[in-house]
């Protein structure tokens, strides 16, 4: 979508938000009593609530609809077959005592302070404000039938409600004083609105889910979606589709509210503005963070499905943008079908060899349910049969690489990312930087993000351009705006070229050449500005895997040292270089890291100037013999270069021209 379009649908969103603003003055919470009034009665199965609604007896009426979601949702058998460590999740949860992330559980004691902050992390309140709790004490009560789980669930949602009713959603919070109203945040709603929705019905067949509760739960409903119908989110972000699911979901689960066909064809609508307005025509969602991604198009294929199921036509655009974002995981999963770390993303380390364990697996193949394309559960199962023979890919709008050599767990894996502004702060000063992967092994991931709240000192750190394989002036953050310049793709050659205004005055251009898919050259250049270059000290950065390493600082080269597979940073002895070793750390998930060997190449030179480096993965432990060397008359920011490769015995010439377009490697 154009910059000119998105900026129509922040001015809509502004104007429906100023529209809503006087309605939302006097936004009150229902009172129980009045929630059969809010009830289309004349549904099907409703008949006995009618009538007792009709003879004024609010009693019975409400034992009548008791009853009638207990046959709406039927509780299947108890199978005690939940895990032991769920289990012992939700007797916790039963007595107050809580956990979420890498912390330690937290005893909240018998009244519950839902603001209190026992870890001094924002993520873990907003755990809480969103019942993340919740999940645990359903799987338990569909596991066990246990009325302790069913007892725990109404005592503490009676209780959330009791201290959050909507004429105080604007409280900020005693901790994080910029955050006003963070029980009600879109966020927060939505979320909360879709795992109270989940819980509904297993839970709502425990003893203690009484008529009454029944009544408080519905009015806490309705009290959700008047809050996201006059106050939604009103911003081009992850959270305004996440706040829109739960207001989809309510009316999924509780069609029995009178406006829930207006509730959604209004997410509907919604959902399709912020959705197209928040991904890319070539279908990568804004922030550059692949769990956002995956978020919000798991939320837009869910409203989707709701919507097709209560007849509500969708445009086709919106199930195109849902393909391509498919497409985009199609090709750029690793090899093991996990998500690249770029930004604020996180990636489960593969404990198995079954595909199926493996993270997207079943999100391709439902992609080929949704999608009618055999291609997605070609690339969940490893069947070659239906794979394309393309194997390297490029998303230009969102800059975003992805090189291959073959679709399977052994294949050759380079990832790049050099993006233009994202819509939030999900995204990293990063630009250049990549993952690599090979033969088996990460050799080169990235450094991850660490952490959102705990630690604003580690959060810091693993964000710094610094600690990511790219450029840097005096060490300092980049600027991000990327550029995407040429891509070609062949069976036996890959070039990439972006580059990106790093600094003032100072522009960073990288070419890859994936030579014969066995190994990369990169070519990096500080280019100055259209009058000046700015000075200063230019180092080139890169970070290695977990695990030991040699690295030679005199002659210039790195490799790790694993049994089965490793990997040779290598730049010329001779080039003018010094090259030293930094502080590294890998953090593959939320609050989890550990160190690793770091360095980087420093430029004897101010700008401009070249760095040219060699990364070669190899089998086993015997490092190859590599060498490049670029043509004499090349100088930085020349649209044409080439360069004589050697890798063992083999000899290359490589070059680029990017007023042609044109890109070669030839013996």
């Amino acid at each position: 979508m154009s910059k000119r379009i998105l900026c129509v649908v922040v001015i809509v969103s502004i104007i429906v938000l100023a529209g809503n603003a006087n309605a939302a003055d006097d936004l009150r919470s229902l009172n129980p009593d009045q929630v059969l009034d809010k009830l289309d009665l004349s549904r099907p199965g409703l008949e006995k609530v009618r009538q007792a609604c009709q003879q004024g007896d609010r009693p019975a009426a409400l034992k009548a609809l008791l009853d009638y979601y207990h046959k709406k949702f039927p509780l299947p058998p108890a199978d005690n077959k939940l895990p032991r460590s769920l289990r012992n999740n939700a007797d916790n949860v039963c007595k107050h005592i809580f956990q979420w992330g890498p912390y330690d559980s937290a005893d909240y004691g018998k009244e519950v302070d839902w603001e209190w902050d026992p870890r001094g992390d924002i993520e873990w309140v907003a755990a809480m404000y969103r019942f993340y709790w919740a999940r645990p004490l359903a799987s338990a009560y569909r596991s066990t039938h246990d009325e302790i789980y069913a007892k725990a669930f109404v005592e503490l949602t009676s209780d959330w409600i009791a201290k959050h009713p909507l004429e105080k959603r604007e409280k900020t919070h005693p901790v994080y004083k910029s955050w006003r109203g963070f029980a009600w945040l879109d966020i927060q709603t939505g979320v909360r609105a879709e795992l109270i929705c989940m819980a509904f019905p297993v839970i709502v067949h425990g003893k203690s889910f009484t008529p009454e509760f029944l009544a408080t739960l519905l009015a806490s409903m309705y009290d959700h979606q008047r809050k996201t119908e006059l106050l939604p989110m009103g911003k081009v972000h992850n959270k305004a589709v996440f706040e829109q699911r739960g207001f989809v979901q309510i009316c999924s689960t509780f069609p029995e509210f009178s406006d829930s066909r207006r509730w959604m064809e209004l997410a509907i609508k919604r959902t399709y503005d912020n959705f197209l307005a928040q991904t890319t025509s070539d279908g990568v969602q804004r922030e550059w963070s692949f769990g956002y991604h995956i978020g919000v198009l798991d939320d837009a294929v869910y409203i989707l499905e709701q919507a097709r199921a209560q007849g509500i036509d969708v445009p086709d655009e919106y199930l195109q943008r849902i393909r391509k974002m498919y497409d985009y995981i199609f090709a750029i999963a690793t090899p093991e079908l996990a998500g690249p770390m770029f930004g604020d993303a996180s990636r489960s380390v593969a404990t198995s060899q079954d595909r199926s364990d493996w993270t997207l697996y079943s999100r391709l193949l439902e992609a080929t349910h949704l999608l009618d394309d055999p291609k997605y559960a070609a690339r969940a199962k490893l069947d070659r049969k239906h794979l394309p023979e393309q194997k390297s890919y490029v998303f230009p709008q969102a800059g975003i690489y992805v090189m291959r050599d073959d679709w399977g767990p052994e294949q050759i894996y380079f990832t790049l990312h050099c993006a233009p502004p994202a819509i939030s702060g999900h995204d990293q000063n990063d630009n250049g930087t990549f993952e690599f992967y090979a033969f088996g092994r990460w050799l080169m991931p990235d450094t991850g993000f660490y952490t959102y709240g705990h630690d604003p000192e580690s959060r810091t750190w693993h964000r710094q351009t610094r600690v990511h394989q790219t450029l840097t002036l005096d060490g300092k953050n980049t600027g991000v705006d990327g550029k995407h310049l040429l891509w070609k793709t062949s069976p036996e050659l890959d070039v990439l070229v972006v580059e990106n205004p790093s600094y003032t005055n100072l522009i960073h251009r990288r070419t890859v050449w994936f030579v014969d898919k066995k190994f990369f050259v990169l070519l990096d250049e500080a280019v100055g500005g259209v009058k000046v270059t700015a000075k200063g000290t230019l180092d080139l950065h890169f970070q290695l895997a977990p695990g030991d390493a040699q690295i030679n600082t005199p002659e210039h080269w790195a490799t790790t040292k694993f049994d089965d597979a490793n990997v040779l940073v290598w730049q010329d002895p001779a080039a003018p270089v010094t090259m030293h070793e930094e502080e590294g750390w890998h953090a593959w998930k939320y609050g989890h890291r550990k160190p690793r060997k770091a360095f980087y190449y420093r430029h004897s030179h101010a700008a401009p100037a070249i760095f040219l480096t060699v990364i070669h993965p190899y089998r086993g432990t015997a490092r190859p013999k590599v060498s490049a060397k670029l043509s004499t008359d090349f100088k930085p920011g020349k649209d044409r270069v080439e360069i004589n490769v050697r890798s063992g015995e083999k000899s290359r010439r490589i070059g680029r021209d990017l007023k042609s377009g044109e890109a070669w490697s030839n013996k």
